[in-house]
């Protein structure tokens, strides 16, 4: 077990200690409903928390960060000394509290059973569960699915292929990176000599003294800025690349008799055009830092700090997209760093969070003083620092971009868009309003902004322009290359020699203290070195057309649910609603389950309410799932939701209540099975099939191969490991934090019979020190050896940090999180014949060409043929298996793309830790081990599949098997929520997981 010390330091210490008081002392008060009564023929068990919550919630409780919190960002597990030593008593009382309870209600039921004979009365055998069709009473076929087929593509056109897809490929390069200090260095000597010239030479002479100290002190701001420029430059390239790919796709564009065609090229020039500009508007040396400050609703932001950040023009609803990190090269002799990214566009789609609404609907909503998002946003103290920047970014974005000359003027044609400067009714009109406090005239102003982008009909530009640009992507282009520099500008440093000697240091203050706004002193422009720099990067951003053909080699197979002597527990959360209460006396009066019963009450609650809502839910819903599953055998636990809302819906206890059954499965899933899945019962018409698909998709499947070739023949046994983290501790402005770890197993075994078998093996959590965690994460070791005490011997490891855009393969170890060295060996230790393969992933998007693409389940397994997309001279990281998923999901108009998932593995990393020679057997040569290896990958892919949209929708593989554990949809991600204080978050799964430790230890046990 990984021993958690309480740290000190930056970290802010977490007491819930009144908090569990006040839990216990509703349990335990006489007046107190018991929340646990039976129902029907003793087969129901409801178990209402929601009252004792709403009890809890309605106390005077202590925070648990006192008065810290506004200067913590997450606070969980860090517990003060004195919680943490009452901590486990504290949660053994609740425990033995329920226990009590329950056992009242069980003896009042009958006599003579405990709750290890009650719990066995409400389990039901799944195959009972079986019938010819899926219903919402947890009914379900687990049929057998044939004719699945998977089809490999080439990336070479041989005359036979037809062209399926096809990838917009954006590689950013990045030169001279070995010589940065040398420039630097010169530059500041070339900044002394011509700034400097008249100084005497005594000052001359403590300038050069200086910069020698500031080379030398590896923490002077000569390293701060190199350290900037370091992590900074990528994400300058990303947003000159979306003004490049634009480009790329005008360039050759040819005319039509179309007059929508025509003008929509001039959309698309006037766009690019008008990006160019805002770049060239931030950039006037001319104009000082006061002259883009605006202030709304009492938050200040300067445009010129905001528009030279990575991500200035995503709230467009069109502009280009860097989806799917590919990989990273080096060439050390060069000095030349190579990043490969994916491209797509954004189209203007629904935002199904909104009503549907585009995303321009959207946004210019939110400019409508009286629109509902504007007053909420406003009125929540959390949000309203953050909407008001977003407010002030949107008017400069879009004032920029769509302004223009009344279209029912005289003379005016599309044309005439090309030649309107936005900048002088910029400045004069909304420039001058948002520098002064004049709320009013701010909120006049904005109805102006919207009613003029209505009656211009922005929104038929737009589509105009979308209807183009979904052509363009089809058709054939050669690659272009944009050379450029990057270049730190002199105005960086300070022109007075005052200030210089006097904080040691040539460089502003703001270098120092806001790194962020170093970003307006770094500017990306055309290949020749502008006269101001201080220093250059040479650099290239290079798009490119990468093609995807069909082969004749294809698979085929079925998949089955093997379900022999599953036993399962059904569990079902409901909100107290008669819509709930009619649905739940039509399906569930007959059916043995646990119920879970909550009020939509706390949607109106204050923040401090709801923390304690929820925490003392989160606390006694799993709780009362450990007493009643304490001494049973292992089993099957689907946890069903019926909503009065779906994800996009505004209901908070509702998404609480989706994040909790999600908590729950996967804490249950280390002992038992468990699966969750939520459906909007406000229409049920064609849903039960797709809902109890999906909450069984956690069961073993076996696949059977048409073909016996085509069964793994060297490989008997594969266990797949999947890692993730999410921050538990941080305090803003620290990099101490603590995280939960959070993993699990998949194991996949040929049968006698050539079949397949996969199931789910471990899932774990456990919090660490966040450096640590990659260093010696006990927990996942520990969960290797108990597979591999179950005969496995080789382990596909796959990770990405949920937290990072990218994970930069070939930098140096540190950067490679779960990857790292320390990681590997640690795993290594005591199995000598373990072998281990690393991979990462990451998706990308490929433009669909042909009308059908026959087989929905596509692959490239050619490691020389993906040498293509990224090309590595280092061979650190290769690129090995890419799989694509032509399903369309969602209306075709909004699908332009299909996506793909591409694994890549690290070589010459791990020497004398792991034998490459197995890594180039296992995932890169063409061997009989390799194709073992990615059929059971396929086949992962395959049990956790997706079905096309439709009643009758062919099924294919999951695109991204893996979202349950990483990304925004993600256990972890959607455990944080937040604190009494509103500002801070709480990670619930973390918190959970310390109180698994006490729960699973008999005598209520030392904390870890």
């Amino acid at each position: 077990m990984n021993t958690l010390r309480t740290v000190d330091g930056d970290l802010v210490g977490v007491d819930c200690g009144d908090l569990l008081e006040k839990i216990l002392e509703v349990l335990e008060k006489r007046q107190t409903q018991n929340p646990f009564s039976i129902h029907g023929n003793g087969d129901r068990l409801l178990i209402d928390i929601d009252t004792i919550a709403e009890k809890v919630a309605g106390l005077p409780i202590e925070n648990p960060l006192g008065a810290s919190e506004r200067s913590v960002r997450t606070a969980t597990v860090n517990f003060t000394p004195g919680f943490k030593e009452r901590f486990p008593c504290q949660i053994t009382q609740i425990k033995n509290s329920l226990q009590a309870l329950l056992d009242s209600a069980i003896k009042q039921h009958n006599q003579q059973l405990d709750i290890e004979q009650f719990v066995a009365s409400l389990i039901t055998d799944l195959p009972k569960l079986k019938s010819p069709s899926a219903k919402l009473d947890f009914s379900y076929p687990f049929g057998k699915y044939s004719g699945l087929q998977k089809q490999r593509l080439s990336l070479h056109n041989n005359p036979n292929n037809k062209e399926l897809l096809k990838f917009h490929k954006l590689t950013i390069t990045v030169g001279n990176t070995g010589t940065f200090n040398t420039e630097l260095k010169q530059g500041l000597e070339n900044y002394i000599k011509s700034k400097f010239a008249s100084a005497i030479e005594s000052d001359r002479e403590e300038l050069n003294y200086i910069l020698k100290d500031l080379e030398e002190d590896s923490k002077s701001d000569f390293y701060k800025l190199k350290e900037i420029v370091d992590t900074e430059t990528i994400g300058k390239l990303k947003k000159q690349a979306q003004i490049c790919y634009l480009e790329f796709l005008q360039d050759n564009v040819s005319t039509s008799n179309a007059a929508s065609n025509n003008e929509g090229i001039i959309y698309l020039q006037d766009l690019i055009r008008r990006l160019k500009l805002i770049d060239k508007y931030i950039s006037n040396l001319e104009k000082g830092d006061g002259h883009y400050s605006v202030n709304y609703a009492g938050i200040d932001l300067n445009y010129r700090d905001a528009f030279a950040r990575a991500e200035a023009f995503d709230m467009l609803p069109i502009i280009p997209k860097i989806e799917g990190y590919l990989g990273e090269t080096k060439d050390e002799n060069k000095g030349e760093i190579q990043f490969i990214f994916g491209l797509k566009l954004k189209f203007n789609n629904p935002v199904q969070a909104y009503g549907g609404k585009t995303v321009f609907e959207y946004y210019l909503n939110l400019l409508d003083r009286e629109s509902e998002e504007h007053k909420a946003e406003l009125a929540d103290p959390s949000r309203k620092e953050i909407f008001a920047r977003k407010l002030l970014k949107l008017v400069f974005l879009y004032y920029f971009v769509f302004a223009g000359k009344d279209p029912s003027s005289e003379g005016y044609t599309v044309n005439s868009d090309l030649g309107y400067d936005p900048i002088p009714v910029f400045e004069e009109n909304i420039l001058e309003t948002f520098h002064r406090s004049d709320e009013v005239a701010k909120q006049k102003l904005l109805r102006g902004i919207k009613r003029g982008f209505e009656q211009y009909n922005i929104a038929s530009k737009i589509d105009t322009l979308k209807n183009l640009l979904q052509k363009l992507l089809k058709q054939k282009r050669l690659p272009k290359e944009f050379p450029l520099h990057i270049s730190v500008k002199s105005s960086i440093l300070e022109d007075s020699i005052t200030n210089i000697s006097t904080n040691s240091t040539f460089f502003k203050p703001v270098l120092r203290t806001k790194p962020k706004e170093v970003l307006k002193y770094i500017g990306i422009g055309q290949a020749n070195a502008a006269q101001n720099s201080l220093c250059t990067l040479t650099a290239q951003i290079a798009i490119s057309d990468v093609h995807y053909f069909s082969t004749d080699d294809l698979q085929s197979f079925s998949m089955e649910y093997d379900i022999t002597g599953v036993k399962a527990l059904p569990v079902l959360l409901r909100p107290n609603e008669q819509q709930c209460t009619t649905v739940y006396n039509r399906f569930y009066q007959q059916r043995k389950l646990v119920e879970f019963t909550y009020s939509l009450a706390s949607n109106k609650w204050e923040d401090k309410k709801i923390f304690v809502y929820r925490f003392t839910f989160d606390l006694l819903a799993y709780t009362s799932l450990k007493l009643l599953l304490e001494k049973q055998s292992r089993l099957f636990i689907p946890i069903l939701r019926l909503q009065l809302s779906n994800q996009q819906s505004d209901s908070p206890v509702e998404e609480f209540m989706r994040s909790l059954s999600k908590r729950l499965s996967h804490l249950l899933n280390e002992e038992h099975r468990s699966n969750s899945q939520g459906v909007d019962i406000r229409n049920i018409e064609y849903k039960a099939a797709n809902v109890m698909s999906s909450l069984y998709s956690v069961l073993p499947k076996k696949f059977t191969f048409d073909n016996e070739s085509d069964s793994p023949k060297e490989l008997d046994k594969l266990a797949i490991v999947i890692v993730s983290s999410r921050e538990s501790d941080a305090k803003w402005n620290s990099e101490q934090k603590l995280s939960n770890l959070q993993g699990e197993i998949v194991g996949a075994r040929r049968q006698n019979d050539g079949s397949v078998r996969l199931q789910l093996l471990k899932t774990f959590s456990e919090t660490y020190e966040h450096e640590q965690m990659f260093k010696e994460p006990t927990v996942v070791r520990d969960k290797i050896g108990e597979v591999y005490e179950m005969g496995f011997r080789h382990f596909l490891y796959i990770a990405k940090a949920p937290y990072s855009s990218t994970l930069h393969m070939t930098q140096k170890e540190d950067a490679l999180f779960f990857m790292s060295k320390d990681v590997i060996k640690y795993f290594k230790e005591n199995y000598n014949d373990l072998k281990i393969y690393p991979m990462f992933f990451d998706k990308y998007y490929a433009v669909k060409l042909s009308e059908t693409l026959g087989v929905n389940s596509l692959y490239i397994q050619d490691t020389l043929e993906l040498t293509a997309l990224v090309k590595d001279p280092s061979k650190r990281s290769v690129v090995f298996f890419n799989l694509f998923n032509g399903l369309i999901v969602g209306s075709e108009a909004e699908r332009n793309y299909r996506g793909v998932i591409s694994y890549a593995t690290l070589l010459n990393i791990y020497k004398d830790i792991l034998d490459d020679e197995h890594i180039h057997q296992g995932l890169i040569s063409n061997t009989q081990l390799k194709n073992d290896i990615l059929q059971y990958l396929t086949l992962f892919h395959f049990s956790r599949y997706e079905k096309e949209s439709g009643r009758t929708g062919k099924i294919s593989f999951k695109l991204d098997p893996y979202e349950n554990l990483i990304g925004d949809q993600s256990v972890g991600k959607l455990s944080l929520y937040k604190h009494m204080g509103g500002t801070a978050e709480f990670n619930a799964l973390a918190f959970l997981t310390k109180v698994k430790e006490v729960l699973n230890t008999p005598e209520g046990g030392t904390q870890s």
